[in-house]
């Protein structure tokens, strides 16, 4: 008897880090951006990014009116960002690690924002679902505020670990000629 068979093998799947470079300006606006961090979508309705992971916003309800204000969508998703205390969002800098260890927040209109509204440029850290995995995912958005509420606000990047796994926010990267010399000209 003849019997034909396939051997099938499992090989692992690699977990990755996933990063975007890209600036994308938030307008003070009470929609202002939405963003899916999987598929780069952006738009100013939560109706047209699908998914999405993160808004920034200016509430005009606020008290003062146009603060910038952080939006997770529905708590079935999982999407929150960390704080520092509390409903206090954190400006991270490199060599921080966000992962299951963090404290998150997803205080949206009630969340304080006050150390992003007096305007730097630092590192949110952030959770979110993997649409393709459903699992929790780890990262971070580099964002540049400006004083007094926080606009213009830019994300300039981010990046996030696919697996599940906690992320660390990298050091820039050295260079070698700090001072502008240039050795090819």
């Amino acid at each position: 008897m003849l019997f034909a068979g396939c051997l099938v093998i499992s090989l692992p799947v690699e977990a990755a880090l996933q990063c975007t470079e890209r600036a994308l300006e938030a307008p003070a606006t009470p929609e202002g951006v939405y963003v899916n961090l999987m598929t780069g979508i952006t738009g100013e309705t939560e109706a047209s990014v699908p998914g999405f992971d993160i808004n920034l916003y200016a509430p005009a309800n606020a008290d003062p009116p146009g603060q910038l204000k952080f939006y997770w969508g529905q708590s079935s998703i999982g999407g929150a960002g960390v704080a520092s205390i509390a409903d206090t969002y954190a400006v991270l800098a490199p060599g921080d690690t966000i992962g299951p260890a963090s404290l998150f927040t997803r205080a949206a209109f009630a969340g304080n924002t006050s150390a992003w509204q007096a305007g730097t440029t630092g590192f949110l850290g952030l959770r979110f679902r993997n649409e393709a995995s459903a699992v929790i995912n780890y990262g971070w958005v580099q964002l540049a505020t400006t004083p007094p509420f926080g606009f213009p606000a830019t994300i300039l990047r981010w990046c996030y670990e696919d697996s599940g796994a906690a992320i660390t926010i990298p050091a820039p990267p050295d260079s070698l000629f700090a001072d502008g010399f240039d050795p090819g000209t």
